[in-house]
């Protein structure tokens, strides 16, 4: 099937040449990222070239390479519009002749209230290109803060990302300029010349832009050990992802709902009433790994014992088939230590039926006052290689002096409708209070604990205080959890923001407990929107068949999922929210949020997401540093140097998925392997792929509220404004269009032509 899901790259690149130019257009085929924008005869306009340096400017929407040519066209004065409340970025570069020593840069002569930032353009070598379509290089990515003057070496471009903020009440189009200088004398004049147009963009953005922040790298890689630190480093992050407008998944990482449930003795296993010896349950454990043991765990450990009397400790266990297992009893002193080889065991051999063991406890050493009892899923050896299902049932710890069995929880029997659940958001209540005071963030991901999994791989059932999902008694506890999340979060005015995101492009044999936990969710706590992520076509299956918006609020597609529109439409389901996503999968010809890809990309995707009514985008990590089952034991991947998302289960294996993908913000500390001692709290380091992502944002923000203003235009403007937001269907299906060559978009200017007709009208019609 022939893949045209860029109606709107082939559009504006159509739209904007001459028939000719047109013809020409299609013909070339370009399969190769071509940030130079040769076909365009390159970009950029020339400021100043004498003999010690070319001074040009670009704007943001460009990836300068430290090779491309000095930008020919004249333009002297950096000229940019913009509206109120919105960030609008250009790009300085230096090509010196000859080493600019001590080269600085400084914004001045602005008004007061701009915000102004001077970032350095850094590169990272990409020595894996993603795909094709990428290249081997050194590519920009990194924009550190330029706060100290470094020397700028000849022959290459040395580049400047500098971001101007004009707030809400700021009135009146403005001037400035960009001074760089050098030891010796040697100085250029930038002139900027800011048009604020007369609208101003919402504090919230009307897309959602979800990211996910992986603050345990941050702890990692920065070396925070103190709260003090920690809370300084996240409050940074917190601030940094309001002001590039992108959601933060879980911004209560280190402030979460605590959930306490009442009587639950038992961990690690599952009470089983299907197969009890006695009375109504008995405890499963199964051990599916080859790398480690399942243990089931009694919650309050010790059990108080008097060394001077003989005990007798007896179980019940059987087998799925034959297992052979252990149970094992542990003695500690007074202070509750471990004493040392005083261990007592006993072979468990199971099969299918219930065979009672022992171990005979008579003589404990003198110090002993607690005995700590432990059963496993199967043999209980270092290398966890044993595996299998073992149910126990009816453990007691007798004392022979008295006849008495001071272990009675051992029998597993437990009442669900006597735990008590309690859900306690005291901290949770204070950061929500803090994060989303100014309604910069729309959602957040809510964990609930005992949730099931689903993902790409397989499917888990939930269990929660140890009763498996399916079950009255999970029902029971499920709901009691459910309804007092939901009430707390009502009251703090949290509800209508909580989704919660519990799996992963799931697979058709996990649409059964996906379906099942969605009917919890909405029975117990409908208030909670249900989020997940899925592929519209799953390894060949007929996609009518894995469309599963029926069981989601908002349903989150990978982008190369979309072979057709008719299958972007069948994602709009009225009530429902439809968002899309950009991963490793959505390769070219597909735009993508790949360092070694367009710079275009990030920006074009939010033009594409408003054009098929998506309300949301998302991107699983911003800070996913090191790929942990490929970095070799005790080494931190490092991403100034390695920017790669690998996948892999096995450190020889390193499977290079993209560059980049999962990386929006660099780690200050740029040699996470030797530095392990210095703490760095700063404001994050963003790339130039979330500059241009946050562009983006605000060009959807331009589109919303142009389709809001059409019913108080005039007949033309109305027509006009309309011819903006639709696109042309032969302007998609033209047969003359391959796979590839719909997506020969690369030119930026495209869009500002386009996004200039758009504010016109806006201000027009404010």
């Amino acid at each position: 099937m022939k893949k045209t899901i860029f109606p709107i790259l082939a559009l504006l690149a159509l739209a904007a040449l001459p028939l000719n130019a047109q013809k020409k257009f299609v013909a070339e085929k370009l399969d190769k990222c071509d940030p130079y924008m040769k076909t365009q005869g390159g970009y950029g306009y020339l400021v100043k070239n004498d003999s010690k340096a070319a001074v040009w400017w670009a704007e943001g929407c460009y990836k300068v390479m430290k090779d491309t040519p000095v930008a020919k066209h004249r333009g002297g004065t950096v000229k940019l519009t913009t509206a109120r409340n919105e960030y609008e970025s250009f790009i300085v570069v230096v090509n010196p002749k000859q080493e600019l020593k001590n080269l600085k840069v400084a914004v001045d002569g602005l008004p007061s209230d701009i915000e102004t930032v001077v970032r350095k353009t850094e590169y990272v070598n990409v020595f894996y290109n993603s795909d094709d379509f990428g290249f081997p290089g050194l590519w920009p990515d990194p924009l550190p803060l330029y706060d100290a003057p470094a020397n700028a070496p000849a022959g290459e471009n040395t580049s400047f990302w500098i971001t101007l903020k004009t707030p809400a009440n700021h009135q009146d189009s403005y001037s400035g300029r960009v001074t760089l200088s050098a030891d010796g004398g040697w100085k250029v004049d930038v002139p900027v010349s800011v048009k604020v147009r007369n609208f101003t963009l919402p504090q919230r953005p009307s897309v959602n832009a979800d990211m996910g922040l992986w603050f345990w790298e941050v702890e990692k890689y920065e070396n925070l050990k103190t709260e003090e630190q920690k809370q300084e480093s996240y409050d940074n992050y917190m601030q940094a992802f309001k002001d590039y407008r992108i959601q933060v998944r879980d911004p209560f990482f280190r402030t979460p709902v605590k959930y306490n449930f009442s009587k639950t003795e038992w961990t690690g296993g599952i009470y089983d009433s299907s197969r009890a010896k006695k009375g109504k349950y008995s405890y499963r454990l199964t051990d599916n790994s080859v790398t480690r043991n399942t243990e089931g765990s009694y919650s309050r450990g010790l059990i108080p014992v008097d060394s001077s009397h003989p005990y007798k400790l007896t179980a019940w266990a059987m087998g799925d088939t034959v297992v052979y297992s252990h149970m094992l009893v542990e003695s500690y002193d007074a202070d509750k230590k471990l004493i040392p080889f005083r261990n007592a065991f006993q072979w468990v051999d199971t099969d299918t039926t219930w065979v009672q063991h022992e171990i005979d406890l008579q003589q404990l050493d003198p110090r002993t006052k607690y005995l700590k009892i432990r059963i496993f899923g199967s043999g209980a050896y270092h290398n966890g290689v044993e595996t299998g299902t073992i149910w126990w049932d009816d453990i007691r710890l007798t004392d022979l002096s008295t006849g008495e069995n001071v272990f009675p929880e051992g029998n597993f029997e437990i009442d669900p409708e006597s735990i008590e659940v309690d859900v306690d958001l005291t901290e949770f209540a204070k950061a929500a209070k803090k994060y989303y005071a100014d309604d910069s963030f729309r959602y957040f991901d809510i964990p609930i604990p005992g949730l099931g999994d689903v993902n790409f791989n397989n499917s888990h059932l939930g269990i929660l205080c140890g009763f498996q999902q399916g079950s009255p008694e999970y029902e029971i506890l499920m709901g009691k959890t459910l309804n007092k999340l939901q009430a707390g979060l009502k009251e703090l005015g949290m509800l209508d923001k909580a989704y919660v995101y519990w799996g992963d492009e799931p697979n058709p044999p996990a649409y059964p407990v996906l379906y099942d936990t969605h009917r919890l969710l909405k029975k117990y706590a409908p208030g909670i929107k249900t989020f997940m992520t899925e592929m519209g076509t799953w390894r060949g299956h007929a996609t009518d068949s894995l469309d599963i918006s029926d069981c989601t609020d908002i349903s989150c597609v990978s982008w190369d999922c979309f072979e057709n529109h008719d299958i972007i439409k069948n994602y709009q389901v009225p009530g429902k929210e439809a968002w899309n996503y950009l991963c490793c999968g959505t390769k070219y010809p597909y735009f993508s949020n790949f360092i070694d890809h367009n710079a275009i990309d990030m920006r074009i995707w939010l033009w594409a997401s408003y054009q098929f009514g998506f309300k949301g985008v998302l991107i699983w990590s911003s800070t996913s540093w090191n790929s942990p089952t490929v970095s070799p034991a005790g080494t931190l991947q490092n991403p100034w140097e390695d920017p790669y998302c690998f996948g892999s289960n096995n450190q020889m294996i390193q499977r290079l998925l993209a560059v980049g993908d999962g990386i929006l913000f660099y780690p200050h500390n740029r040699h996470p392997n030797e530095d392990k001692t210095t703490a760095y709290t700063g404001y994050p380091i963003p790339c130039v792929r979330l500059e241009i992502l946050r562009d983006g944002i605000e060009d959807f923000e331009y589109l919303t509220m142009l389709e809001t203003a059409i019913p108080r235009m005039s007949a033309a403007d109305a027509e006009k404004a309309r011819k903006l937001l639709v696109l042309p269907k032969e302007a998609y299906q033209d047969d003359s269009l391959t796979e590839k060559e719909a997506y020969t978009i690369q030119d930026p200017q495209i869009l500002f032509q386009r996004r200039e007709q758009i504010a016109t009208l806006l201000e027009k019609y404010r």
